[in-house]
């Protein structure tokens, strides 16, 4: 039997966790999230919390509580990009106990931008070297997850190389989604590239438009 749940905790605000991601958090023996996160799920006093953030910290945590239903809370949709699929890697699907799905980053900006999520190509240079940028704009309809060193300025000002303003193209830099600060700004030239004031949660989205 597996002994690891691990919890969608979605984009960032916490109203924006899903009731049965909190109540399996809370179910657990071990907790183990950041700051945000645990306060979030409102773990219960008989639990054993962990604050942690870093990758090799939380498999560690996860591998000496092998005896303890764990809970590791990971960031938006565990199925996009998350840190899922580097626990099942490290300790196998029969490890994992439940894997809780949630709201992810990407739905929230599709929903603020008031456009479908289908046939969305999604791109991640969110600790990614910035490989395969060129093929960005060879897509119809485009979303770029974003770090703090491969910010929304920084992937623009590359996707100019490659174009970005010959078609005819709706662009959005969608930032602190479901934050207070949250912020969605409409792109439609360089001058609007070079105003963007980069934030830590960051997500392109980039729409071809059709004749």
């Amino acid at each position: 039997m597996g002994w690891i749940v691990v919890v969608s905790g979605g984009p960032g605000g916490p109203e924006y966790i899903t009731e049965i991601a909190r109540k399996k958090a809370q179910q657990a023996e071990v907790v183990i999230g950041s700051k945000a996160q645990i306060e979030a799920v409102k773990p219960e006093p008989k639990q054993k919390v962990y604050i942690e953030t870093g990758i090799d910290g939380i498999m560690e945590l996860i591998n000496q509580h092998r005896n303890k239903d764990t809970a590791v809370i990971v960031t938006g949709d565990a199925g996009i990009y998350s840190l899922c699929q580097r626990i099942i890697d490290r300790f196998g699907k029969v490890a994992v106990k439940e894997v809780v799905p949630g709201i992810s980053s990407l739905q929230v900006a599709f929903a603020r931008i008031k456009e479908p999520w289908l046939n969305v190509r999604v791109f991640s240079f969110h600790g990614r070297p910035l490989e395969g940028l060129e093929d960005v704009l060879k897509h119809e309809r485009v979303a770029i997850l974003c770090d703090r060193e491969h910010n929304s300025k920084v992937i623009l000002r590359k996707l100019m190389d490659y174009g970005l303003f010959d078609g005819k193209r709706e662009i959005y830099v969608c930032q602190e989604l479901t934050l207070p600060e949250e912020r969605i700004i409409k792109i439609g030239s360089i001058e609007d590239v070079e105003l963007i004031e980069v934030k830590g949660r960051e997500i392109v989205v980039i729409l071809s438009i059709k004749d």
